[in-house]
């Protein structure tokens, strides 16, 4: 039997509905929580995460230690987003509650989350080596940033392992951006499943 690991990829506030809203991420919350539930396994949730000056200042452990309009990201992309411990940072209440169920009372923690303070988590390999499968699933968003870049990572790691994202759980910001991801995603021989 395989033993399939489910990534969610920055299912936060702040890519649906906040600072960056976004009408189809918006549609596939459904999908995500069905997913959630029906999946047995190990569940990790990634926060993009970024900082304030006042956090920086007060010695909180971003990467480098810059607030997001220092970074070149926040240069590029001049709408700060995913600000840590803000409601936009948070994951999505429906999805977190799915997620959340997961652990139950008793028996051991199924769903877990980390911090990454980039596109893609260079912390993927030493932070897996605690989990016991065979096979990776990932959905989220952005389609093209995070979800493409930490698929990637994971092939880089996994070269030999089954990678699938899943595109009814997975949104970009349009339709010529998330055929874009999807064909580069298969390139790299990870596989997309339910494409429209």
């Amino acid at each position: 039997m395989n033993k399939k690991l489910l990534i969610l990829i920055d299912c936060q506030n702040d890519f649906i509905t906040g600072t960056l809203a976004n009408p189809r991420a918006e549609a596939k919350i459904a999908n995500i929580v069905k997913k959630v539930k029906e999946h047995d396994g190990i569940v990790i949730a990634t926060h993009d995460t970024h900082f304030t000056k006042l956090q920086v200042e007060s010695a909180w452990p971003p990467a480098e230690g810059k607030a997001y309009e220092d970074t070149m990201e926040g240069q590029i992309l001049k709408t700060v987003h995913c600000i840590k411990l803000t409601e936009g940072w948070e994951i999505q209440k429906d999805i977190l509650a799915a997620c959340h169920e997961k652990n139950g009372t008793n028996g051991p923690t199924k769903f877990h989350c980390i911090d990454k303070y980039t596109f893609g988590w260079d912390g993927w390999k030493e932070y897996l080596k605690a989990f016991d499968f065979d096979e990776i699933e990932l959905c989220g968003f952005v389609a093209g940033i995070c979800v493409d870049s930490n698929a990637t990572i994971l092939r880089a790691l996994f070269p030999n392992m089954k990678i699938t994202v899943d595109a009814a759980c997975t949104a970009g910001f349009g339709p010529d951006d998330e055929k874009a991801a999807y064909t580069c995603m298969k390139m790299k021989e990870i596989d997309v499943i339910n494409e429209d």
